[in-house]
């Protein structure tokens, strides 16, 4: 949905995510147009079993069969979408802590 409330939202999260010196689009409504007033697809359920087993797999190290591993993961890559969670549907960003936060991060993100 694309209304006044949609444009707010996106401007807050833009000031959220250049705090946390995360990347930002140059173009506002691409947030509005992904996350309209209500966070779309991210709010829907974000710690599901299914998200969280995709994003997992995620955090492996390139290869494509044998040598498949898991790797240390810089908190960059969730920090994102916890901002989403806080700013379009704070009731859910509690439960997508608690499936993160025991997770190991480092600083591996170069600059």
């Amino acid at each position: 949905k694309k209304d006044q409330e949609a444009q707010d939202k996106a401007q807050q999260l833009t000031q959220k995510f250049e705090q946390a010196g995360l990347p930002v689009p140059e173009d506002q409504d691409i947030i509005v147009r992904s996350l309209g007033n209500d966070g779309g697809n991210v709010c829907d359920n974000p710690a599901s079993a299914l998200g969280r087993a995709v994003l997992y797999d995620q955090f492996a190290n390139g290869a494509s069969f044998v040598g498949r591993r898991p790797v240390i993961v810089d908190r960059d890559l969730i920090r994102g979408e916890a901002l989403i969670l806080e700013t379009y549907c704070p009731d859910e960003l509690e439960e997508y802590r608690d499936k993160f936060d025991d997770l190991k991060f480092d600083d591996v993100i170069k600059d």
